[in-house]
């Protein structure tokens, strides 16, 4: 039997894609809850525990929670709930800044940052199985993903959002979004001990939980939790949930993506989600979310299809497998 590596290359890329479409989901619901009274860190609070609560009904569902609980016990490093934190920007300034810019735009900006760290993580090794070289298809791909961003950030003022709100949007999605890949690469890292991308979520949700718990405490003891409502609609809280999808498929794929074009491709889901997000939203679409989506989206099918020739050639190198 051959080797099936070079359509896990695809499948991993759909699935990642998908994933793409989950956060832009999650992060209007997260957006809508922090405006209808919630706030930004409290919205983001409860999205990391719904997101334990689904990964830890996943573990249960599954039947493994010995096995789970045995493997954290005997292997489990400190890291792999650390990595956890590198979360939490991401999900904080996605709630703060949707309700300004849109999905679309929020997203794009994200993505700068997920390229340059995604491109120096790969190089290194880190949540790979082996060391991603930069290659002039590569470089290009994050050039284009990079002219994505100043489309969008150029494209996010007018209306209610002055020239340095939007600008002051994009830079914080910018570092949410590298630190992002720190998180990916390190949930790659435990999926390659473990083989379980269940597992991967369920620490660094953890870690997440407690992360921005004590955030949310410090912030709290200082008043400025005052005025917080929770809405009564349901679905504003089903950011936790969608947060679980997200991580685990993430976990997956990055093994066979590596952490740059799991970035690409998780976003150029995101972002065509965020497109019709906005399409059905009162604010319409602009012509720079637009371009900036197209954009990031050629880059991810450039370097995708490349990674998947390159899996395939060094399959044909080495032979069947039995």
């Amino acid at each position: 039997m051959t080797s099936r590596a070079p359509s896990l290359v695809v499948l991993a890329a759909i699935g990642a894609a998908a994933s793409g479409a989950v956060i832009a989901l999650q992060g209007r619901v997260n957006g809508d809850l922090a405006t209808a009274g919630a706030g930004v860190l409290v919205a983001g609070w409860l999205s990391y525990v719904g997101t334990l609560a689904a990964t830890a009904l996943v573990v249960l569902a599954r039947r493994r929670t010995r096995v789970v609980a045995g493997l954290i016990r005997r292997r489990a490093r400190w890291w792999w709930f650390a990595v956890g934190l590198c979360g939490i920007p991401i999900v904080l300034a996605m709630a703060g800044g949707i309700p300004l810019v849109g999905v679309a735009i929020a997203s794009v900006c994200a993505v700068a940052g997920q390229t340059l760290a995604g491109l120096a993580l790969d190089a290194r090794g880190v949540g790979v199985p082996a060391a991603i070289r930069l290659s002039g298809r590569r470089l290009l791909a994050g050039l284009v993903a990079l002219v994505g961003l100043g489309i969008a950030v150029l494209g996010s003022s007018g209306g209610d959002v002055t020239v340095a709100q939007g600008v002051a949007v994009g830079v914080a999605l910018f570092v949410a979004g590298a630190v992002l890949c720190i998180q990916q690469a390190g949930n790659g890292r435990v999926v390659a001990a473990t083989a379980d991308p269940v597992l991967a979520g369920l620490t660094s949700s953890a870690g997440g939980t407690v992360g921005i718990t004590v955030i949310l405490a410090v912030a709290g003891s200082a008043g400025g939790l005052d005025g917080v409502t929770f809405p009564p609609q349901w679905w504003l809280y089903a950011g936790g949930p969608l947060g679980a999808v997200i991580t685990i498929a993430a976990a997956w794929a990055v093994r066979h993506l590596g952490t740059f074009v799991l970035t690409l491709t998780v976003i150029s889901g995101q972002m065509l989600t965020a497109l019709l997000l906005d399409l059905l939203s009162a604010g319409g679409l602009r012509l720079t979310a637009v371009l900036a989506t197209i954009a990031v989206a050629s880059s991810a099918v450039l370097v995708v299809e490349r990674r998947r020739a390159t899996t395939a050639a060094a399959d044909d190198a080495l032979g069947p497998v039995a």
